[in-house]
């Protein structure tokens, strides 16, 4: 399979929120890049679907984005330690998300984004 993505990605644990019906459903980010993230939960939403998603940093802070699921992967039980069951979620301009992503390259000591 072809690599798709043109942002780099930096690997980053937060706590999100999102709802893809009437139920709040909370995930944990793997990474996250420019273009987008990848959300660790066990409840799908569906490919195409438009989602709003809080991220909730350690320090009360929070950040609402809108995007669009782009995938879904489920895990067999025997590898989900290694490869985990999420979503990626594209994501498109948005200031404050991209300083989030800028900061996140910073402390990890790489070159931010272009």
């Amino acid at each position: 399979m072809a690599e798709k993505r043109t942002s780099q990605r930096y690997p980053e644990a937060v706590f999100v929120d999102f709802s893809p019906d009437e139920s709040k459903i909370t995930g944990v980010t793997r990474d996250v890049s420019r273009g987008g993230m990848f959300v660790r939960t066990s409840r799908m939403p569906e490919e195409g679907q438009k989602l709003f998603v809080t991220i909730r940093f350690t320090d009360g802070r929070q950040l609402l984005v809108q995007g669009q699921v782009v995938r879904t992967f489920e895990a067999p039980n025997l590898v989900r330690h290694i490869f985990p069951t999420g979503f990626g979620m594209a994501i498109g301009e948005n200031q404050s998300y991209r300083r989030f992503v800028e900061s996140v390259a910073e402390t990890q000591q790489t070159p931010p984004p272009n």
